[in-house]
C-alpha cells in the first residue's frame, strides 16, 4: 500500500486513477485498483467520480499524529535563541500547512532587540503577510520543496497588502526556486520595507516542514556575511530534531 500511497504526493492534483498511479508506480493496474479498494473502509482513499481516487481522512489523521509528536517550542526556543543573539536579530520558526491554499504559521520566534510591531505593519497586513509563502524567503524556501501545483497555488493569488518593494515577481519567484534548492538558502531584501531577511528550510527526510528565517534593518543584514550561514545551520539543527535526532547547541 504504500508505494500507492506514496504516488499521490508525486502526482500532480489530488484525483488520480488506478492506470494513472500504476504508470508512477510500476504496479499492474490490477494491483493498484485493489489496494485502493482495500483502502476505502478506512477512508485511507476516497473514491470520486469518473473512477478516480485522492487520499482521505484515514490518511489525514496518520499525518496530523506524526506531526504532534515533533518537537515543540521547548526544543526549537533554543536555536532561535541562539541564532538571534548571534545576528543580533529577529529568528523565526515558520511551519508549513497545506491547509487551503498552501500557507506558513509563526510557530516559534525569538525577538532580540526587535519585535514584530518594529515591522511597521498593520496587524491585517501582518496576518497576511505572514500566513503567505508568496512574500519572503521563509516562504520560497518552503515553496522549493513542494510540488509544483501547490507552487501555482501559491502564485495564483496576489502580493499580500503591506509587502515591500523587494517582493518577487512570479517569474522571479519561480527563478528562484531552483537557485535555492541548490544553495539551501534564500535571500530578501525590503520585501517588508525596510528590512532583510534570510532563511532556510527545515526538512523531515525529504518533506518540507518549514523554515528558520531572520530578519533584521537592510542595511545591518547586507553586512553581515555570518547570516546564511548561521541561519542555514540553524534550520539544520532543528531538522535532525525534527527527525528525531539529538545535536550539540554550540557551533
Amino acid at each position: 500500500m504504500k508505494i500507492v500511497e506514496r504516488a499521490f504526493t508525486l502526482l500532480d492534483g489530488p484525483w488520480h486513477g488506478p492506470s494513472e498511479i500504476a504508470e508512477a508506480t510500476g504496479l499492474n493496474v490490477t494491483v493498484v485498483y485493489r489496494i485502493l479498494q482495500s483502502g476505502i473502509p478506512s477512508l485511507y482513499f476516497v473514491q470520486g467520480p469518473g473512477g478516480k481516487y485522492r487520499l482521505g481522512p484515514g490518511a489525514a489523521a496518520i499525518g496530523m499524529q506524526a506531526m504532534a509528536h515533533t518537537p515543540g517550542t521547548e526544543a526549537s526556543h533554543p536555536i532561535l535563541e541562539h541564532l538571534s543573539k548571534a545576528l543580533d536579530a529577529m529568528a523565526l520558526l515558520w511551519v508549513f500547512s497545506p491547509f487551503g491554499n498552501p500557507r506558513r504559521v509563526l510557530a516559534d520566534h525569538a525577538p532580540g532587540r526587535y519585535d514584530l510591531e518594529s515591522l511597521g505593519l498593520s496587524a491585517s497586513e501582518l496576518a497576511a503577510m505572514g500566513s503567505s509563502l508568496r512574500v519572503g524567503p521563509s516562504g520560497r524556501v518552503i515553496a522549493a520543496h513542494l510540488p509544483a501545483t501547490m507552487v501555482d497555488a501559491v502564485l495564483a493569488g496576489a502580493v499580500p497588502a503591506g509587502a515591500g518593494p523587494g517582493a518577487l515577481s512570479e517569474r522571479e519567484f519561480r527563478t528562484s526556486l531552483e537557485e535555492i534548492r541548490a544553495n539551501g538558502y534564500a535571500l530578501g531584501r525590503e520585501e517588508v520595507t525596510g528590512w532583510g531577511a534570510v532563511a532556510a528550510p527545515v526538512l523531515w527526510g525529504n518533506t518540507v516542514y518549514g523554515a528558520i528565517s531572520v530578519l533584521k534593518p537592510s542595511s545591518l543584514l547586507t553586512d553581515d556575511p555570518r547570516a546564511a550561514a548561521r541561519t542555514v545551520a540553524a534550520a539544520d539543527r532543528f531538522s535532525l530534531l525534527v527527525s528525531g535526532g539529538r545535536i550539540p547547541l554550540a557551533g
